[in-house]
């Protein structure tokens, strides 16, 4: 089998310039806006009794999104700090997720808004004397501690973004000085690429530190802490590893769509797709192995005080359908279908699969946290929308009903982070080119 040696990828990515976005495109993305935030601002702050559905979409959408983006940029960072050649085709595609931390940040922030409507402890006026938890859930310092997760995440990768576009940006204006703009301070292309290489894997170790660190705390504090009588010590590696696994996966579908819109599929070779679905499937399997040892601990150990929290979610005819489907989606359908080394190889058939992986981790996330936002009443059986014994808490509502306005507002920072995943990408190289690891990566074979 023959195969091309491309020696023209810095000329052809240099001579496209910045994109421009196309005004159907933008349309698209604002009316996803406005529907999923007026969504959420309806029901949060407008219904009577019925703010709850809008901040248990919103905490669950900004948690999604927020590890989406987390991971999508940790995947380059990964790249970076192992020194691999295969991503390099692929490493701008993945940098540019991470551009969404910026809204997840301002996301965080508003969360304050919603803490009285989500969690339980946020009502305690007095503690038990041997709770050792009063201390840490205190309104005010959750609520500082998730900016501050966040904003350490937004800090170290703009540091390693930095280091990586720079480059990049002062070699294509070399090559095509009349449609990009200089970067200040430039030195040279070979003073430039090996000093940006050293501070970008300086800053790439950093942020593969931070990742697991402040995706465990917010998975603690977001979301263990809406049944704060529940705990697991694996919950916080449990959730990072998953976030990772949209991380690749997200990745199949955004190379095999950028590649064609920017028209440089033929410098990414189905190895590229091989080795995403590969990873794509050994993070499936991390996923499942790490929810059977939180079940197993919790069995043999014989935790009646932590069963409650899966049995909520296994058994209760309300949530146990979207759990199965859940199990379905996010381990033995990718895992089934992912055993095949042929369908990994093209997009076109592993697409789909990654599709239905992302999905399905949407969904997981969903049934983490509805159950515990969603205070259910003993005595009728039911859930409820309002705080019990409030006068709003006089309607029940099904589990189809809040997941339909989370789907509402999941539209919204979809656009969001469509609008800004673009904003980043279309204004600098689409390639790494001045990355000396990239011709590796291309001519790959």
């Amino acid at each position: 089998m023959g195969h091309h040696h491309h020696t023209d990828y810095v000329d052809v990515v240099s001579a496209k310039g910045p994109a421009k976005v196309g005004g159907a495109t933008l349309a698209v993305f604002a009316l996803m806006i406005l529907i999923g935030f007026s969504a959420f601002g309806y029901f949060a702050f407008l219904s009577e009794g019925k703010e709850r559905l809008g901040w248990i979409a919103f905490l669950h959408n900004t948690y999604f999104f927020t590890l989406l983006s987390a991971a999508g940029l940790v995947t380059a960072a990964i790249m970076q700090v192992t020194r691999s050649h295969w991503g390099r085709t692929i490493k701008r595609f993945a940098e540019a997720s991470g551009n969404f931390l910026w809204f997840s940040l301002l996301c965080v922030a508003l969360l304050g808004l919603g803490i009285e409507h989500l969690y339980e402890w946020s009502h305690i006026t007095e503690w038990p004397s041997h709770s050792n938890k009063a201390g840490w859930l205190q309104s005010g310092f959750w609520w500082g501690r998730q900016v501050l997760w966040v904003a350490v995440l937004v800090v170290v990768g703009q540091m390693f973004l930095k280091w990586s576009t720079r480059p990049d940006m002062g070699l294509a204006h070399e090559k095509n000085p009349d449609l990009w703009n200089s970067v200040s301070g430039w030195r040279g292309a070979a003073t430039e690429i090996e000093d940006c290489q050293a501070k970008q894997s300086k800053w790439a170790v950093f942020y593969c530190i931070a990742f697991p660190v402040c995706v465990s705390m917010m998975a603690y504090d977001m979301i263990m802490s809406l049944d704060f009588r529940w705990f697991s010590a694996m919950f916080g590696g449990w959730n990072f590893t998953t976030a990772i696994l949209t991380g690749w996966s997200s990745l199949v579908l955004i190379t095999y769509f950028m590649g064609q819109r920017f028209e440089v599929s033929k410098y990414i070779s189905k190895p590229v797709f091989h080795d995403l679905g590969k990873l794509t499937f050994g993070f499936t399997i991390v996923w499942c192995y790490l929810l059977f040892a939180q079940v197993l601990v919790i069995w043999y150990g014989n935790l009646p005080h932590e069963a409650g929290f899966l049995l909520t979610r296994f058994q209760d005819p309300m949530w146990q359908p979207w759990a199965i489907a859940v199990f379905l989606g996010v381990f033995l359908f990718p895992f089934i279908l992912g055993l095949s080394k042929h369908l990994k190889m093209s997009p076109t058939t592993f697409g789909p699969i990654a599709l239905l992986s992302l999905c399905a981790v949407w969904l997981e996330r969903f049934i983490l946290i509805a159950p515990s936002a969603w205070y259910f009443n003993r005595e009728k059986g039911v859930y409820w929308s309002a705080l019990p014994g409030t006068e709003n808490a006089a309607e029940a509502t099904s589990a189809i009903s809040i997941i339909l306005v989370d789907m509402l507002v999941a539209l919204g920072f979809m656009g969001v982070f469509g609008l800004m995943y673009t904003m980043f990408l279309y204004k600098r190289p689409v390639m790494v080119i001045s990355d000396p690891r990239l011709d590796m990566g291309v001519n790959r074979h």
